[in-house]
Protein backbone atom coordinates (compact mmCIF):
# COMPACT_ATOMS: atom_id res chain seq x y z
CA UNK A 1 0.00 0.00 0.00
CA UNK A 2 2.95 2.28 0.98
CA UNK A 3 4.49 1.75 -2.79
CA UNK A 4 0.61 2.60 -4.08
CA UNK A 5 0.71 5.81 -2.08
CA UNK A 6 3.75 6.88 -3.40
CA UNK A 7 3.19 5.96 -6.87
CA UNK A 8 0.13 8.45 -6.85
CA UNK A 9 -1.55 12.00 -7.70
CA UNK A 10 -3.45 12.16 -4.97
CA UNK A 11 -3.57 15.42 -3.38
CA UNK A 12 -2.06 17.64 -5.93
CA UNK A 13 -5.42 19.10 -6.12
CA UNK A 14 -4.81 20.93 -2.70
CA UNK A 15 -3.94 24.21 -3.00
CA UNK A 16 -0.38 25.22 -1.74
CA UNK A 17 -2.02 28.12 0.23
CA UNK A 18 -2.26 26.61 4.03
CA UNK A 19 1.92 26.20 3.43
CA UNK A 20 2.32 29.57 1.86
CA UNK A 21 4.98 32.08 3.72
CA UNK A 22 4.83 29.27 7.07
CA UNK A 23 7.32 27.27 8.53
CA UNK A 24 6.63 24.45 6.39
CA UNK A 25 7.26 26.28 3.49
CA UNK A 26 10.53 27.75 4.82
CA UNK A 27 12.02 23.89 5.36
CA UNK A 28 11.23 23.48 2.24
CA UNK A 29 12.82 27.03 0.69
CA UNK A 30 15.83 26.45 3.32
CA UNK A 31 16.03 22.85 2.37
CA UNK A 32 16.48 23.53 -1.36
CA UNK A 33 19.26 26.45 -0.87
CA UNK A 34 20.88 23.98 0.77
CA UNK A 35 21.50 21.87 -1.85
CA UNK A 36 21.93 23.80 -4.28
CA UNK A 37 25.06 25.33 -2.52
CA UNK A 38 26.20 21.81 -1.48
CA UNK A 39 26.29 20.75 -4.89
CA UNK A 40 27.90 23.70 -6.44
CA UNK A 41 30.50 23.71 -4.01
CA UNK A 42 31.29 20.18 -4.29
CA UNK A 43 30.43 19.88 -8.34
CA UNK A 44 33.05 23.14 -8.87
CA UNK A 45 36.05 20.87 -7.46
CA UNK A 46 35.50 18.50 -9.63
CA UNK A 47 36.99 17.67 -13.24
CA UNK A 48 35.75 19.20 -16.02
CA UNK A 49 35.17 15.60 -17.36
CA UNK A 50 32.99 14.91 -14.33
CA UNK A 51 31.64 18.20 -13.97
CA UNK A 52 30.02 17.38 -17.38
CA UNK A 53 29.05 13.97 -17.07
CA UNK A 54 26.94 15.22 -13.86
CA UNK A 55 25.25 17.53 -15.93
CA UNK A 56 24.77 14.88 -18.79
CA UNK A 57 22.73 12.58 -15.98
CA UNK A 58 21.24 15.69 -14.14
CA UNK A 59 19.65 16.50 -18.02
CA UNK A 60 18.67 12.69 -18.64
CA UNK A 61 17.03 12.59 -15.14
CA UNK A 62 14.85 15.64 -15.62
CA UNK A 63 13.40 14.39 -19.08
CA UNK A 64 13.22 11.02 -17.80
CA UNK A 65 11.36 12.34 -14.45
CA UNK A 66 8.71 14.64 -16.78
CA UNK A 67 7.69 12.05 -19.09
CA UNK A 68 7.95 9.52 -16.05
CA UNK A 69 4.94 11.58 -14.43
CA UNK A 70 3.12 11.40 -17.49
CA UNK A 71 2.93 7.97 -17.64
CA UNK A 72 1.97 7.91 -14.17
CA UNK A 73 -0.74 10.18 -14.90
CA UNK A 74 -1.96 7.94 -18.18
CA UNK A 75 -1.88 5.10 -16.20
CA UNK A 76 -4.03 6.75 -13.30
CA UNK A 77 -6.42 7.85 -15.89
CA UNK A 78 -6.85 3.64 -17.21
CA UNK A 79 -6.49 2.22 -13.90
CA UNK A 80 -9.16 4.40 -11.79
CA UNK A 81 -13.18 4.78 -12.45
CA UNK A 82 -12.72 8.19 -10.97
CA UNK A 83 -9.87 10.17 -12.02
CA UNK A 84 -7.17 10.36 -8.85
CA UNK A 85 -6.58 13.83 -9.58
CA UNK A 86 -7.08 16.53 -12.16
CA UNK A 87 -3.27 15.52 -13.30
CA UNK A 88 -4.99 12.28 -14.75
CA UNK A 89 -5.25 12.31 -18.42
CA UNK A 90 -5.34 9.82 -20.86
CA UNK A 91 -2.14 8.61 -23.61
CA UNK A 92 -4.04 10.83 -26.56
CA UNK A 93 -4.11 14.50 -24.56
CA UNK A 94 -1.68 17.10 -25.51
CA UNK A 95 -0.15 16.95 -21.95
CA UNK A 96 1.47 13.93 -22.92
CA UNK A 97 3.42 15.61 -25.64
CA UNK A 98 3.16 19.36 -25.23
CA UNK A 99 3.13 21.59 -22.51
CA UNK A 100 2.25 25.03 -22.50
CA UNK A 101 3.95 26.62 -18.67
CA UNK A 102 6.97 27.92 -18.48
CA UNK A 103 8.87 25.22 -16.39
CA UNK A 104 7.50 22.68 -18.63
CA UNK A 105 8.56 24.03 -21.84
CA UNK A 106 11.96 24.86 -19.91
CA UNK A 107 12.09 21.24 -18.55
CA UNK A 108 12.35 19.94 -22.89
CA UNK A 109 14.63 22.82 -24.04
CA UNK A 110 16.81 23.36 -21.57
CA UNK A 111 18.47 19.55 -22.21
CA UNK A 112 18.46 20.47 -26.34
CA UNK A 113 19.75 24.07 -25.65
CA UNK A 114 22.61 22.44 -23.50
CA UNK A 115 23.87 19.16 -25.51
CA UNK A 116 23.13 20.92 -29.72
CA UNK A 117 24.66 24.44 -28.16
CA UNK A 118 21.37 26.74 -29.72
CA UNK A 119 22.95 29.75 -28.67
CA UNK A 120 19.90 32.29 -29.83
CA UNK A 121 18.05 30.19 -27.36
CA UNK A 122 20.32 30.03 -24.44
CA UNK A 123 19.84 33.37 -23.10
CA UNK A 124 16.14 33.20 -22.85
CA UNK A 125 15.63 29.08 -21.26
CA UNK A 126 18.86 29.61 -19.06
CA UNK A 127 17.39 33.09 -17.63
CA UNK A 128 13.49 31.41 -18.15
CA UNK A 129 14.82 27.98 -16.21
CA UNK A 130 16.10 30.08 -13.62
CA UNK A 131 12.99 32.09 -12.86
CA UNK A 132 10.37 29.74 -13.74
CA UNK A 133 12.25 27.06 -11.17
CA UNK A 134 12.45 29.79 -8.32
CA UNK A 135 8.96 31.11 -8.68
CA UNK A 136 7.71 27.43 -8.18
CA UNK A 137 9.83 27.57 -4.99
CA UNK A 138 8.21 30.91 -3.69
CA UNK A 139 4.79 29.78 -4.95
CA UNK A 140 4.79 26.01 -4.41
CA UNK A 141 1.70 24.67 -6.55
CA UNK A 142 1.62 21.09 -7.16
CA UNK A 143 4.30 20.86 -4.72
CA UNK A 144 3.56 21.35 -1.04
CA UNK A 145 0.02 19.52 -1.35
CA UNK A 146 -1.63 16.95 0.48
CA UNK A 147 0.61 16.12 3.30
CA UNK A 148 4.20 18.15 2.56
CA UNK A 149 5.60 15.31 5.05
CA UNK A 150 4.52 11.93 2.98
CA UNK A 151 6.89 12.15 0.57
CA UNK A 152 4.85 10.99 -3.17
CA UNK A 153 6.18 10.18 -6.64
CA UNK A 154 5.33 13.23 -7.92
CA UNK A 155 6.69 15.61 -5.42
CA UNK A 156 9.94 14.62 -5.27
CA UNK A 157 9.51 14.76 -9.25
CA UNK A 158 8.82 18.35 -9.06
CA UNK A 159 10.90 19.28 -6.21
CA UNK A 160 14.07 18.18 -8.53
CA UNK A 161 13.20 19.26 -11.63
CA UNK A 162 13.07 23.14 -10.13
CA UNK A 163 15.70 22.47 -8.36
CA UNK A 164 17.67 21.81 -11.17
CA UNK A 165 16.35 24.61 -13.81
CA UNK A 166 17.53 26.59 -11.14
CA UNK A 167 21.07 24.91 -10.58
CA UNK A 168 22.20 23.61 -14.24
CA UNK A 169 22.52 27.07 -16.13
CA UNK A 170 24.02 28.73 -12.63
CA UNK A 171 26.35 25.93 -12.63
CA UNK A 172 27.57 25.83 -15.85
CA UNK A 173 27.97 29.80 -16.30
CA UNK A 174 30.06 29.46 -12.45
CA UNK A 175 32.20 26.82 -13.94
CA UNK A 176 32.92 28.90 -17.20
CA UNK A 177 31.22 26.92 -19.37
CA UNK A 178 29.15 29.34 -21.18
CA UNK A 179 28.19 32.99 -19.99
CA UNK A 180 24.77 34.52 -20.56
CA UNK A 181 25.31 38.56 -20.69
CA UNK A 182 22.85 40.98 -20.25
CA UNK A 183 23.94 42.95 -23.72
CA UNK A 184 22.20 39.51 -24.96
CA UNK A 185 18.73 40.63 -23.37
CA UNK A 186 16.42 41.62 -26.70
CA UNK A 187 17.13 37.25 -27.00
CA UNK A 188 15.35 37.15 -23.72
CA UNK A 189 12.69 39.37 -24.36
CA UNK A 190 11.60 37.88 -28.05
CA UNK A 191 11.75 34.44 -26.01
CA UNK A 192 9.59 35.43 -23.53
CA UNK A 193 7.23 37.08 -25.58
CA UNK A 194 7.48 33.73 -27.51
CA UNK A 195 6.77 31.69 -24.31
CA UNK A 196 3.83 34.31 -23.51
CA UNK A 197 1.63 33.37 -27.15
CA UNK A 198 2.27 29.88 -26.80
CA UNK A 199 1.27 29.87 -23.23
CA UNK A 200 -2.13 32.29 -24.53
CA UNK A 201 -2.41 29.51 -27.64
CA UNK A 202 -2.91 26.61 -25.33
CA UNK A 203 -5.60 28.91 -22.85
CA UNK A 204 -7.60 29.72 -25.77
CA UNK A 205 -7.51 26.71 -28.26
CA UNK A 206 -5.81 23.94 -26.33
CA UNK A 207 -7.46 23.70 -23.15
CA UNK A 208 -9.56 26.75 -21.98
CA UNK A 209 -9.12 25.62 -18.16
CA UNK A 210 -5.37 25.56 -17.83
CA UNK A 211 -4.89 29.65 -17.16
CA UNK A 212 -1.52 28.80 -18.34
CA UNK A 213 1.01 31.08 -16.86
CA UNK A 214 -1.70 32.62 -15.18
CA UNK A 215 -2.98 35.00 -18.05
CA UNK A 216 -6.57 34.15 -17.63
CA UNK A 217 -7.22 33.74 -14.08
CA UNK A 218 -5.36 35.46 -11.12
CA UNK A 219 -4.96 32.44 -9.07
CA UNK A 220 -3.53 34.85 -5.69
CA UNK A 221 -7.10 36.66 -5.71
CA UNK A 222 -8.08 36.34 -2.20
CA UNK A 223 -5.30 34.90 -1.07
CA UNK A 224 -2.04 35.99 1.33
CA UNK A 225 -0.07 37.16 -1.06
CA UNK A 226 -0.14 41.20 -0.74
CA UNK A 227 -1.27 43.55 -3.73
CA UNK A 228 -2.00 40.99 -6.09
CA UNK A 229 -4.79 38.69 -4.17
CA UNK A 230 -6.69 42.05 -4.82
CA UNK A 231 -6.60 42.96 -8.06
CA UNK A 232 -9.49 41.33 -10.28
CA UNK A 233 -8.84 39.04 -13.08
CA UNK A 234 -7.87 40.52 -16.74
CA UNK A 235 -6.30 43.33 -14.72
CA UNK A 236 -3.59 41.13 -12.66
CA UNK A 237 -1.99 40.72 -16.36
CA UNK A 238 -0.43 43.74 -15.81
CA UNK A 239 0.94 43.59 -12.64
CA UNK A 240 2.40 40.06 -13.49
CA UNK A 241 3.82 41.44 -16.56
CA UNK A 242 5.98 44.08 -13.99
CA UNK A 243 6.67 41.15 -11.74
CA UNK A 244 8.36 39.23 -14.89
CA UNK A 245 10.51 42.24 -15.84
CA UNK A 246 11.78 42.83 -12.35
CA UNK A 247 11.89 38.80 -12.32
CA UNK A 248 14.27 38.72 -15.43
CA UNK A 249 15.91 41.66 -14.13
CA UNK A 250 16.87 40.30 -10.54
CA UNK A 251 17.97 37.01 -12.07
CA UNK A 252 20.67 39.07 -14.77
CA UNK A 253 22.31 40.40 -11.70
CA UNK A 254 21.85 36.95 -10.45
CA UNK A 255 24.03 35.43 -12.75
CA UNK A 256 26.83 38.08 -12.46
CA UNK A 257 27.78 36.73 -9.59
CA UNK A 258 28.48 33.51 -10.72
CA UNK A 259 29.51 34.69 -13.83
CA UNK A 260 32.10 36.60 -11.40
CA UNK A 261 32.97 33.28 -9.94
CA UNK A 262 33.80 31.62 -13.23
CA UNK A 263 35.97 34.77 -14.41
CA UNK A 264 37.76 34.81 -10.73
CA UNK A 265 37.98 30.81 -10.46
CA UNK A 266 36.94 31.18 -7.11
CA UNK A 267 36.04 27.85 -6.46
CA UNK A 268 37.58 25.69 -9.60
CA UNK A 269 41.10 23.52 -9.35
CA UNK A 270 42.83 23.43 -12.30
CA UNK A 271 41.27 20.99 -14.76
Amino acid sequence: MRLLSFFSSSGMDEQPMRYLFTRIHLIYVLACAFIFIVLMRVMLRQKRSVRMAFVNVCLILILLLKYAGEALFISEWYTHDIPVSTYSHPFWDFRTFFSFQMCGVDNILLPLVIWFKLKPLKDYVFTASILGGLSVMLYPLGVLSGDPFVFTFPMLRSMFIHLMLVFLPCFLIASGETKVEARHWKRTLVGLFAMAGWAMFGNLFVDWNANNMYLVINPFYGGPVPIISAIPNGWHVLLLAAMVFIGFFLVYQFIRIFDHIARRRILLQPV
